[in-house]
This record gives C-alpha cells, structure tokens and sequence, in this order.
C-alpha cells in the first residue's frame, strides 16, 4: 500500500472514530440531563408544613427536561425526569409576565413556622427571579403557582435513579 493511501486510511479512520464517539457521549448525555448546555428556565418548589402540605421541586429546562422531586405527601415520591412543551413553557412565561412577577419583591414572608412556603423561580434572557412566598403572598403570585401546578399535571414523570 502506498504511504498516501496509508494515510488517506488513517485519516478517514480517525474522522469516523471521533464522529461515532463524540455522537454517541452526546447523546447519552442529552438523554440523561437534557443538555450540556442547558440551563433553567422554570422552577416551582413546596415545602413541608407542620400538617399534610405535599412536599416537592419541579425543575424545567430550557430545552423542556424536566425533573420532579416528591418529598412528603407529594402525590408522587422521589426523582422522576419528564419533559415539557414549548408551548406550556411560553404560557408560564406569559403568566408570569401577566402578573408583573420581575417586578414582585424577592419574599414574602413573616415570623410564622406553621406555613409551607412555594418557592418560585424563572430564568428569561437576562432575568432571573426567584421569589419565597409563604406570609402576606400576593393573591396573584397565589395563583400563578397554582396555574403552574395545573399546566404541569399532564407531564409524564419517568422514575428517575437517584443520583446523590
């Protein structure tokens, strides 16, 4: 075999290597975690009571992974992975915006520790805004939670290995 063939060989040999392993580890990766560029675009977290409150943290990504995390009387219970629609996410987006929730203070909270607390948090271009409401909450931010809660009910939650 003559040296250019020998090398034209190893050339292609090692472009279809790099392309098969680089294709395959992105995938996997893809599939696992959403992106290895992806960032948050939504969060909704519960947080127990002194009573029955359920307890969880719903994470939505900008590539619409999402993960769901039951804790106390949550109706589901540990890490499940699902995914969310463009559409749901513009419609939370829009909701939030409808409320003015950029402009909402960072907590609303008072000297009570009987209450759950909803922790909310939104990612959008270059705002980020995470709000604890659990004293004195704007009846509007109120029902923003609960509409996330609704427009999320429908994603189909995957159990999920817990990965600590």
């Amino acid at each position: 075999m003559s040296t250019k063939a020998t090398l034209l060989a190893l050339v292609l040999f090692t472009l279809g290597w790099i392309a098969c392993n680089g294709q395959q580890k992105g995938v996997a990766e893809a599939e696992r975690y959403g992106s290895a560029t992806d960032s948050l675009f939504f969060s909704l977290e519960r947080t127990p009571c002194f009573g029955k409150c359920p307890a969880y943290t719903v994470s939505i990504y900008r590539s619409g992974f999402a993960t769901y995390e039951g804790r106390t009387f949550a109706p589901r219970q540990g890490r499940h992975t699902g995914r969310v629609d463009r559409a749901t996410m513009e419609t939370l987006l829009a909701k939030a915006e409808a409320i003015g929730y950029f402009d909402l203070q960072d907590s609303y909270d008072g000297a009570v520790t009987d209450l759950p607390s909803t922790i909310t948090r939104i990612v959008s271009g270059d705002r980020d805004k995470r709000i604890l409401a659990r004293y004195k909450t704007p009846p509007a931010l109120k029902a923003f939670a609960l509409e996330a809660d609704t427009l999320l009910k429908d994603v189909v939650w995957t159990p999920a290995p817990d990965l600590r």
